[in-house]
């Protein structure tokens, strides 16, 4: 494979904060190497480089491994959290706590992961009942 030179200056264009010389080397050294070039993707070489701590002499490379990481590819994923937190935050709930609406986002956005977890339900109750005396017994014996 050719090292990209058009790709590499693109990136650079796109994010001034990387030191191209740096990275132009770190990435040669990287298209040379068969361990590397074995990953498949940017989440694996980024662990790759974290599990052997090689963070200080990839140091380049890894800012640009965290910032592909970390940028979504498409709006889809933060529309979908914005139009899930208009829903859980209707004008009669509007005087909910910060700490309650993030709980309250998570368990909807998550909605999948919570529905896998087994006895969830009632690990809430349980939590619920535990947490102050109260005038109902919520957990029966």
């Amino acid at each position: 494979m050719a090292f990209p030179e058009d790709a590499l200056s693109r990136t650079l264009k796109a994010y001034p904060v990387l030191n191209g010389s740096k990275l132009k080397t770190e990435l040669s050294l990287i298209y040379c190497k068969e361990e590397f070039r074995a990953c498949c993707g940017a989440l694996d070489l980024l662990q790759l480089f974290m599990e052997n701590n090689l963070e200080e002499v990839f140091s380049e490379t890894v800012t640009l491994l965290k910032i592909l990481v970390t940028t979504p590819m498409t709006t889809a994923e933060a529309e979908r959290c914005f139009s899930t937190l208009k829903r859980i935050k209707t004008f009669l709930r509007n005087s909910m706590t910060q700490e309650r609406l993030n709980a309250l986002a998570m368990l909807s956005i998550e909605k999948r992961l919570v529905t896998e977890m087994t006895d969830f339900n009632q690990k809430v109750i349980k939590k619920f009942a535990s947490q102050k005396e109260r005038r109902a017994k919520f957990v029966f014996k």
